[in-house]
């Protein structure tokens, strides 16, 4: 009788076990996010699907996607890459799976960049917004265009990590 009685409760426990390891693997929300990394080929680039990797690797603060800060505005931003237009996606710098957002996004794919702070401090730039977007840029290289990098900031030369300023037009220019 007593060797019956361990036997069910071996099983039991066995049963047990099996079950909350299934239930332990379920996870609740999504998965985490992989890791942010730079592209280096040529355009067409997407919007980032795991967000919240390049916001963090931009040095952002993950904000809610309803976020607006004290003083929002906008940049509007032209790429060319060996004399051809690049489009800028919309989701840049959002991550709709977790809703969050960086202070510096875009909503459309017109080149209009979003920049919400929590402070008009901030002084977000040029190069944190290109690793958002998660693509290789410094002061030489767009992507694999390293050749004739060129910034204008409202028609004035700029340099490569140019800050975001109020409706200002950028134009990056970079040739292969």
């Amino acid at each position: 009788m007593r060797a019956g009685r361990w036997r069910r409760a071996g099983a039991t426990a066995a049963a047990l076990l099996l079950i909350s390891s299934v239930v332990a693997s379920c996870q609740i929300g999504p998965a985490p996010p992989g890791p942010a990394e730079l592209r280096t080929g040529p355009p067409p680039w997407d919007a980032p699907r795991d967000g919240v990797s390049y916001i963090d690797k931009a040095g952002f603060e993950r904000l809610p996607l309803d976020f607006s800060g004290p003083s929002p505005y906008t940049v509007a931003l032209k790429i060319t890459v060996d004399g051809k237009p690049v489009q800028i996606p919309a989701g840049i710098g959002v991550d709709r799976l977790r809703a969050e957002q960086a202070a510096v996004h875009t909503h459309t794919s017109d080149g209009l960049i979003y920049v919400e702070a929590k402070t008009t401090s901030e002084r977000p730039t040029l190069a944190q917004f290109f690793t958002l977007w998660g693509v290789k840029y410094d002061a030489t290289c767009l992507a694999d265009a390293c050749k004739a990098l060129k910034v204008t900031i409202n028609g004035d030369p700029a340099p490569w990590n140019a800050p975001l300023t109020a409706n200002s037009r950028i134009q990056v220019t970079a040739r292969r």
